[in-house]
Parts: structure tokens; sequence; C-alpha cells
């Protein structure tokens, strides 16, 4: 009796203390809608989106379907057409193989610009950008459609990155360079390192005060660089398993706390805090990257063949789940709590729920 007196006061005693104790939460996932694409109502999309701010949709691509849609699950534009397609929040562009004198339009269908001269559009946010033929010059252009920068290299483009702050490209020869908005030049140089110097993929932050990029094969490495004002450093780099030989997505999440990155059979995921890199293995081609501020829960989208796996990440490094579908073509945006996945002629909203 003595010793079960003094056990049940111990086990007291430690209660108190440990029950105060945060436990790890359970982190699940909740379906809140989804929605067939091709029903949407073109002939009202001008309406639609004159009804809500470019804040309140999203856009999105989806092979050879383009459109817009609200966190409340309106489809309230969605077009088909069989040519290339530039779409983004702001704005849209519909245009041949061989392109020259494309119109672009805003998001509620009127026209906004017109860029002459031939080449590939790319519109990110509000940035307007058009790859110039041949594939080593690019030019940025104003809301007005008047050129604002153009920059051209002896080598073609392997990779691209824009922010508001400012842009990066990455050449075949193993070139990376960097400017702000205006086009004023931030760094050029080579980061060398590897046995074939090429620059494999490349992103800028959203604040502009940091960047990285994937460069080299044979002695492929990672590169983290601080920006401040017109200098840069290199503040933490890092050379990875095998050699990927193609183009490499490399992606700040919007706070710019963490770099997510490709490696061979795996994806790298840098914490620019601490500068420590974590590594997740996985096969097949790195899509999309979540954005959760803070460390919680980032969800990755990859891609294999005609199979698409969609995982969550809690606390850049811990695997939380993952589950795999197939479809033609997916996307992947997500903004906090609220994950958006499009398959083929689908899009669904999914809510994260019991993170902190």
């Amino acid at each position: 009796m003595k010793y079960i007196i003094i056990g049940s006061i111990v086990f007291l005693l430690l209660y108190l203390f440990v029950a105060p104790v945060p436990m790890n939460y359970d982190i699940f996932f909740e379906p809140v809608w989804s929605r067939d694409i091709t029903r949407a109502d073109a002939s009202a999309a001008g309406e639609n989106i004159a009804e809500s701010t470019a804040e309140n949709i999203e856009a999105f691509i989806l092979g050879n379907r383009f459109g817009y849609f609200t966190p409340e699950g309106d489809i309230i534009y969605s077009g088909q057409t069989e040519n290339r397609i530039a779409a983004s929040k702001n704005s849209w562009a519909v245009y041949p193989q061989n392109a020259s004198g494309t119109v672009i339009y805003n998001s509620d269908g009127s026209p906004k610009m017109t860029i002459e001269p031939a080449g590939y559009v790319h519109i990110d946010y509000d940035r307007t950008y058009l790859f110039l033929p041949g594939g080593s010059g690019v030019s940025q252009y104003s809301e007005t459609g008047d050129v604002i920068w153009t920059r051209e290299h002896a080598a073609p483009i392997t990779a691209f990155n824009s922010s508001p702050e400012g842009t990066i490209i990455g050449y075949a020869d193993g070139k990376l360079s960097s400017f702000r908005a205006d086009g004023s030049e931030i760094f050029s140089f080579y980061p060398g390192g590897s046995d074939y110097q090429v620059i494999l993929g490349a992103a800028i932050s959203e604040d502009g005060t940091l960047a990285a990029c994937v460069s080299g094969i044979d002695r492929q490495r990672f590169l983290l660089i601080k920006i401040t004002g017109r200098q840069y450093k290199i503040i933490f780099h890092a050379y990875l398993d095998g050699n990927l030989r193609r183009q490499t997505f490399v992606d700040f999440e919007q706070n710019g706390r963490f770099v997510f990155f490709e490696y061979e059979n795996g994806i790298g995921i840098v914490d620019c805090k601490q500068n420590s890199l974590s590594k997740i293995p996985m096969s097949g081609q790195l899509i999309a990257a979540g954005e959760f501020p803070g460390d919680n829960v980032f969800v990755i989208l990859v891609k294999e063949g005609e199979t698409f796996k969609l995982s969550a990440v809690e606390r850049s490094n811990h695997l939380v789940a993952s589950a795999r579908f197939s479809a033609r073509n997916a996307f992947l945006i997500q903004h906090e709590k609220i994950i958006y996945l499009g398959t083929d002629d689908r899009i669904s909203r999914i809510n994260i729920k019991g993170s902190q």
C-alpha cells in the first residue's frame, strides 16, 4: 500500500508538469469544393471578373484550357486554345508558335497592350516579358507596352525567375545574372565548381534580398546568395548527389524563409535563416511547391510520367503524407492553409486543418 501511495503521488506530480506541455498536433486535409472547368460560361467572363478584384481571383492553365476562379469555387472564365498560353491574376495572352504582334489582355478580357516584336510572352503577376527568337535574349515590358530593359547574351537562357524586386537569368555557359526592377545590374558571374558549367535553375526572393541557383554537371551544386544593395555574397552552398541534365525547379516561398529545389532523385529545402539543407528522397520532376509563412506545412507536387504525387512536408524535412493520382496535366497553388489542386478538367479546394 505504501508503494502504491508513493507511486500515485509521483505519477500525479509528473502529470502536472507533463500535461501542460503542447503535444504533437494531427494534420488533416479537408475537401471544400471541386469544380468542372469545362462548364464555365465564357460569355459572362468580362462581367464576372469585373465584379471580382485581381486579388480575389486565381489564374489557371490546364493543358489547352486557361481561365480564372475564385476562392469560393466560381469558375468565372474558362477558355480553350491550341496555341501557347501565358496567364496571371492580372493579364493573359494566347499566341501561335511563331508569334509577333501579340496582344496582352487584362484578366477581364479587355485589351491591355500589344507587343509587336516576335518572341514568346511570359507573364508573372503584373510583369510581362518577351523571350526573343534564338533563346538568348529577353525584354521586360511596362504596363503601357514600352520596353523597360533588354538583356542578350551569347549563350541560350536556361533558367529564369522574377519577383517584384528583380529578375534572375541563368545561361547555358554557366553565367548567372540578376537585375533590379529597372533593369540595372545587381551581379553577373560564373558560379563554377563543376566540370561542365550550366545554370539549370535559378530564383530570386520576393523582397530581392536572396537569390539561389542549381548549377553545373559533374559536381552539381546549390548556391544561396545574399544581396545587399549592389553587393552580393554566397552565404551557403552544397554539392548535390547525382546530376540532373534538364532545367531544374528552384523557387523561394513567399516570405523567403525557405527555398525549394530539385536534385537527382530528391527535393532539397534550404532554411535561409539557419543556412541548413534538408533532403527528401523522391523521384520525378518537381512541378510546384506551396508557401506557408513560418515552419508549418508545405505542399509539393511532383510529376513522373502521367502520375503525379502530392506530398505534405512539415518543418522543412518531415514528410507528413503523400498521395498519387493519374492525370495528363495538373497544377498546385497553396496560400497558407488553403490548397488549390487542378487536374485535367477539374479544380478542387482543400483546407489544411490541425496545424498550428
